[in-house]
């Protein structure tokens, strides 16, 4: 009794229940956040898409009446750190323009790429619309969704005779000038040619030899953007050339794009 009252005993609360749950909960989370964290910010698989650049096109094919003009672009959906899974590729464009989608191998049309490591489709753009237009292409798998534009340029040159028609007699020289202009920034150097056409009385026109020709001054051009140029056609009337009238065709080979442009010159002969 007497040690007890020098010494006296001092008795600690309990910890509470809840207080021991939350320690153990902070501890287990901090922990799990060290685990999951590196893998909450490391990268995730994706995929690239590649190919798309500005494109230009030819408003109208020359030889093929109504025919829009056209080019392509190869596309390539590139899988980076180990994506699989099935790519779907779609696409919007300005009113004026249409786009397709082809299989590279088949040429029909495809829209999907499954990835291992790499895919590709071919985009293929066609207009008649001489302006500045913009293509969209959306490529998507699950939560990934890449979109990328480009503008396409669609570009023309303008070519007119004056007079428009001429009449020449068998054996005789005929000569019209040829006005050619650029359309929406084309430029670049064409080589000119001419193709005589004979008719045959009969509903059609064809190629052969009744001695007449055709020719070009100069028989090469550079035209510059926005810019202009005069062409002097020369035509020979062959002296016993009975088909009337004539067809000939002025031919502007553009060296850059290996696109063509013409003008019909028709020659009533007498």
């Amino acid at each position: 009794m007497e040690l007890e009252s020098r010494f006296p005993v001092k008795w600690r609360k309990p910890v509470p229940l809840w207080v021991l749950l939350i320690g153990i909960l902070a501890t287990a989370s901090t922990t799990a956040g060290v685990i999951l964290l590196p893998s909450i910010l490391s990268p995730k698989p994706d995929f690239t898409m590649s190919g798309l650049h500005p494109m230009y096109v030819q408003a109208i094919q020359a030889f093929r009446p109504g025919e829009l003009g056209s080019n392509q672009t190869l596309i390539t959906i590139q899988a980076t750190r180990n994506f699989t899974g099935i790519v779907t590729v779609t696409t919007w464009s300005s009113t004026g323009v249409g786009t397709v989608l082809w299989d590279p191998q088949t040429f029909g049309a495809k829209d999907q790429i499954l990835l291992g490591k790499a895919g590709s489709l071919i985009l293929n753009v066609k207009t008649g619309e001489v302006g500045n237009f913009t293509v969209t292409v959306i490529a998507s798998s699950g939560p990934i969704s890449h979109t990328e534009s480009f503008p396409v340029i669609v570009e023309n040159l303008t070519m007119t005779s004056s007079p428009s028609s001429l009449t020449i007699m068998r054996g005789s020289l005929g000569t019209t000038e040829i006005n050619v202009s650029s359309v929406n920034g084309l430029s670049g150097n064409f080589s000119l040619g001419t193709t005589v056409w004979y008719n045959c009385n009969c509903g059609v026109t064809y190629l052969r030899d009744y001695g007449s020709s055709a020719s070009t001054n100069p028989t090469s051009m550079i035209l510059s953007s926005g810019g202009a140029g005069k062409i002097t056609l020369t035509i020979s009337v062959g002296q016993y050339d009975t088909s009337s009238p004539l067809r000939v065709v002025v031919n502007a080979l553009m060296v850059r794009q290996l696109w063509t442009f013409n003008l019909t010159v028709q020659v009533n002969v007498v």
